[in-house]
């Protein structure tokens, strides 16, 4: 099959990314828009690498703009790239294709968050005197206090966590651990938790958020289970669209709103780009702007000559 030597690249350049630290999610991101561009290719008759120019990528680049949404393409274009770049370094190919392609402006848009008051109500629904509850309420305030991605949290070990320091540690992009900090009050919902979870864990788990229930009690929570149990509570109170990255986004929001300078945040969130959060934040701080200077309010409240 004409495609097989370009599968076998792509295969190679899979491999040697995994070994230079890429995450799990951006290895699976990858491989799916590459396995697209290599049947694209194929299937005009492309049967090597080396017979790729700049123009035949320009080519499938134009016509991803009519099947895709920029974020998508901008993802495509991303695992091209660096696949060609891989290819040029690796000294595959001559020369490097793959800098033709322009990345698409994503445009930005306001994304769902949780807000103060929403968590509050949250935590309403979960009732401290049962397993379950005692659960639920170190979850909702470790989340919303730390950050923490899905995959993160539902990771941590009992013997990565310091309540005397307040911080836990957590695996993070790359495999390293980076400390994430926490305040009062979750200390107090994780010092509740572990004083019953060593009644519902099984032998030998060593996550701090395991299963209550189900089909799989005691079992270490894993992320679909994490996002069922955010899901119903929410609906238990209606608050819609409650998910790990809500609370992610959240946990900045209200750090916003408590004061907390941007870059502070972005040190306990782990971002490595201080754009992240200031894109989280961009409704909350449009919406206080607005609040503090309006104009309206200006001319209602003020006795200005006419």
């Amino acid at each position: 099959m004409g495609g097989d030597k370009m599968v076998r690249e792509v295969g190679r350049f899979l491999t040697a990314s995994k070994q230079g630290g890429y995450s799990d999610a951006t290895l699976k991101q990858y491989e799916w828009h590459l396995e697209k561009a290599v049947l694209w290719l194929s299937g005009r008759g492309v049967e090597r690498v080396s017979d790729i120019d700049r123009d035949l990528l320009r080519e499938w680049g134009a016509e991803l703009r009519d099947r895709w949404s920029p974020a998508t393409i901008r993802q495509a274009v991303c695992a091209v790239r660096a696949f060609f770049l891989w290819l040029y370094e690796e000294e595959v190919i001559n020369s490097d294709p793959g800098r033709a392609l322009k990345l698409p402006r994503v445009p930005q848009r306001v994304q769902r968050t949780l807000t103060a008051g929403e968590v509050a109500r949250l935590l309403t629904a979960c009732d401290p005197g049962t397993t379950k509850g005692a659960r639920d309420i170190a979850l909702i305030n470790t989340l919303v206090d730390t950050g923490l991605r899905a995959s993160e949290i539902v990771a941590v070990s009992v013997g990565n966590v310091n309540l005397e320091a307040r911080f836990l540690l957590v695996r993070v992009k790359g495999g390293r651990f980076e400390p994430a900090y926490f305040g009062d009050t979750v200390v107090g919902a994780l010092e509740a938790w572990l004083d019953v979870r060593s009644g519902v864990a099984r032998a030998g788990v060593e996550t701090v958020f395991v299963s209550v229930g189900g089909g799989t009690p005691g079992r270490p929570l894993t992320t679909r289970g994490l996002r069922m149990i955010l899901k119903r509570l929410g609906d238990s109170v209606d608050v819609a669209g409650v998910s790990p990255h809500a609370f992610r986004r959240g946990f900045a929001c209200i750090a916003d709103e408590a004061g907390a300078p941007t870059r502070q945040i972005q040190l306990a969130g782990r971002w490595k780009n201080i754009r992240e959060v200031e894109r989280y934040t961009l409704a909350l701080r449009r919406g206080k702007l607005h609040q503090r200077w309006s104009p309206a309010d200006y001319v209602a409240n003020n006795d200005l000559d006419p």
